[in-house]
């Protein structure tokens, strides 16, 4: 079983929460079944519960969409149903999602990974079609009421006939997807404001111009660059195979093809053949991120400029998402390729999401404990190595470990010099550096008694040797933190530096455990948590010399952590008779445990947030249904009162409050779930 899709009941409740208030009541009720009962046939479904076959199938149908649900076919021609928990929690960062892209790349690049999350799948010549619709299709959409034209939005946010006026059309509680389809900022259709006013501010209209696709070339570039940085990737029918049922292929292939379809019997025959289960898996995976050739004609290789600030970038480029990789140039006339390009299937990746949160995260980690400057350096420094990075971790590793003398792959590894000329020009290097390092640098000034800078140094005149030797300052308070943020490796011209990942998510999920422990027991909690982490397993007597306490005062702390789930005890009988007196009580830290517990902890948190939404929302339910109608949007002024006003601004404040409580609980659940594998218990 895939660590990412065990599943328990309080994440069944969550992710049903998910479901229901993005898709609508009637894929959440599919979704709940499935919860309850785990891998099910469509009659077993119908079964199952109160919906006929029909709804189940219109329900099955979103999820299988969206990605929620795995699906395969057996023998006897019957289809399973199976539910994608990974992807059924990563519902609730749709919205951090698009922020991660448009720090990267831009509103463009953005507006293609909000479509492509709102379809789930698509193929490429679809989602071109509902950017640029064919003037044929466009007057087969529209028609016409009284001089005004009904046609529908397409991807640009333009009506294909007639004005740019968004209906809140609602199924089942989803919004329609042709309507949700938009190219520029929302409220927006190119420029043209929603309200109706077409004479507004002009450079607001030239702004939103830069953020629109302009052409199917300016598509298809995106679409590609996010590919090769992984953002994208193609659909085959293999990601829609469970866990059990992709082991299951991989081990029957092996088998035929090493042993003839027989089973091995042999402890070495077997180790070779789930050793080579495992390498057939990897290779499935791996296939899923090749980037197919796209019709190009011209491919200059850019310079990244990962610490560009939007605005600059807007200035500098014409086109964000290409500032920061290669830019490809399409050629106007597609012939056999662009068919083949056109007619894959595409759709976000969600492992890479993950390595996009890591970076923000332990960039964030940084600017608490070292500044604002040494994190955008740090930044910069995970950004670089995030293009040669497809997940966290390895799900399937070898069963033999790798030697920690091999050498590093030098796509892994980073220096100062890389830094420097990524970096946004308008960060201040010198700040949280000593005055006497930088006097040294740069050999300009000195330091007076009130260890400050005689002359300012302005860091826009500095050479690209200077900078590169003030980053690698920076670096080295880096290095030297406990975190151990980067780890030297080599010098070649310039030191190099590699990130250890998997030591860093160690130390930060135990960070995590001890700030729980300290806010529910104080002090003593977070001692004893760190006395039995490096004595290991211990008795009553040998946990009372390590923490210095009486027993009696320790034994309240231990119990109390204990049904926190926190510690673990045991009991070990010196004699035939099970007697207290005559038994050994053992004390230990579990740091695996106390991560699941922890982890469970905050899926209830997050339960309980969604039912305070819903219950907010439940309060001021019809005020939300006149407010979404489509003559109110925009004119909320005119047709609400001032008391419905009010309840309305109250609303959208407890909402944003909650939400913002929601991102945060997720945010602990990366730390803990996602940027490492199963930890070992010693």
């Amino acid at each position: 079983m895939s660590y990412l899709q065990r599943e328990t009941p309080i994440l069944a409740e969550l992710c049903t929460f998910l479901v229901e208030d993005q898709y609508g009541e009637l894929a959440a009720r599919v979704f709940s079944v499935l919860a309850r009962h785990g891998r099910q046939t469509l009659a077993a479904l119908v079964r199952a519960s109160y919906l006929n076959g029909r709804q189940i199938k219109h329900g099955l149908v979103v999820l299988i969409q969206q990605h929620l649900l795995f699906h395969s076919v057996t023998e006897s021609d019957v289809n399973y149903y199976e539910i994608d928990w990974q992807q059924s929690y990563c519902l609730v960062r749709y919205g951090k999602v698009l922020k991660l892209v448009e720090d990267r790349y831009g509103k463009k690049a953005t507006n293609v990974i909000s479509n492509l999350l709102t379809l789930g799948h698509t193929r490429i010549v679809d989602l071109k079609e509902a950017y640029f619709p064919a003037p044929e299709v466009a007057e087969s959409r529209g028609g016409e009421t009284n001089g005004t034209s009904l046609g529908k939005r397409n991807a640009n946010g333009e009506r294909v006939n007639g004005t740019a006026i968004k209906t809140n059309g609602i199924t089942n509680g989803v919004a329609s997807k042709q309507d949700n389809l938009t190219n520029g900022d929302g409220g927006h259709a190119n420029g043209v404001k929603i309200s109706g006013t077409t004479n507004g501010d002009g450079a607001e209209e030239d702004a939103q111009e830069e953020n629109t696709i302009q052409s199917v070339d300016e598509l298809y570039a995106i679409i590609y660059h996010l590919m090769q940085q992984g953002w994208i990737m193609k659909v085959e029918d293999s990601q829609f195979l469970s866990p059990g049922d992709m082991h299951d292929q991989a081990r029957a292939a092996a088998v035929d093809e090493n042993y003839g379809g027989n089973n091995p019997t042999g402890n070495k025959d077997k180790e070779v053949l789930a050793a080579d289960i495992l390498q057939r898996k990897r290779r499935i995976r791996d296939d899923w991120l090749t980037v197919p050739k796209f019709p190009t004609r011209k491919r200059q290789n850019a310079e990244p400029d990962y610490g560009m600030s939007n605005k600059r970038a807007k200035i500098s480029h014409g086109n964000d998402w290409t500032s920061h990789g290669d830019t490809v140039l399409l050629d106007a006339g597609y012939t056999t390729s662009q068919a083949t390009s056109a007619d894959l299937i595409i759709r976000v990746n969600p492992e890479k999401v993950t390595v996009g949160m890591r970076t923000e995260q332990l960039a964030l980690l940084v600017e608490t404990r070292l500044g604002y400057t040494t994190s955008q350096i740090y930044r910069v420094m995970l950004r670089l190595l995030e293009t040669n990075l497809a997940r966290c971790y390895e799900e399937w590793p070898d069963r033999i470990k790798d030697d920690p003398d091999a050498p590093i792959d030098s796509r892994h590894l980073v220096t100062a010099r890389d830094v420097a000329k990524n970096i946004d020009r308008s960060i201040d290097l010198f700040e949280s550096l000593d005055p006497h390092a930088i006097v040294q640098i740069t050999r300009k000034g000195h330091v007076d008694k009130h260890h400050r800078l005689s002359n300012p140094i302005d860091p826009d005149s500095l050479t690209l040797d200077d900078k590169t030797k003030i980053i690698d300052k920076h670096i080295q308070l880096l290095s030297d933190d406990p975190f151990h943020f980067v780890t030297w490796h080599s010098r070649a011209g310039y030191s190099q530096w590699h990130v250890e990942f998997e030591e860093i998510a160690k130390s930060v999920i135990q960070q995590e455990v001890e700030n729980t422990v300290a806010a529910r027991k104080g002090a003593l909690g977070v001692k004893l948590i760190r006395a039995l982490r490096k004595k290991g397993k211990l008795d009553e007597r040998q946990t009372c010399n390590a923490m210095m306490m009486s027993a009696q005062d320790l034994r309240g702390v231990v119990n109390d952590m204990t049904v926190q789930g926190l510690i673990q005890t045991q009991e070990v009988p010196r004699v035939e008779r099970r007697e207290a007196k005559h038994s050994i009580h053992l004390i230990w830290y579990d740091r695996q445990r106390a991560r699941e517990k922890l982890l469970h902890d905050t899926y209830k948190g997050m339960v309980r947030i969604m039912q305070r939404i819903s219950y907010e929302r439940g309060k001021v339910k019809q005020l939300l249904i006149k407010a979404e109608r489509s003559d109110v949007v925009g004119n909320e002024e005119k047709w609400l009162n001032r008391g419905e006003l009010d309840a309305l601004k109250k609303w959208k404040e407890v909402q944003e409050k909650l939400l913002l409580q929601l991102f945060r609980e997720d945010d602990l659940v990366a730390t803990l779930r996602d940027f490492i594998g199963p930890l070992i218990s010693v």
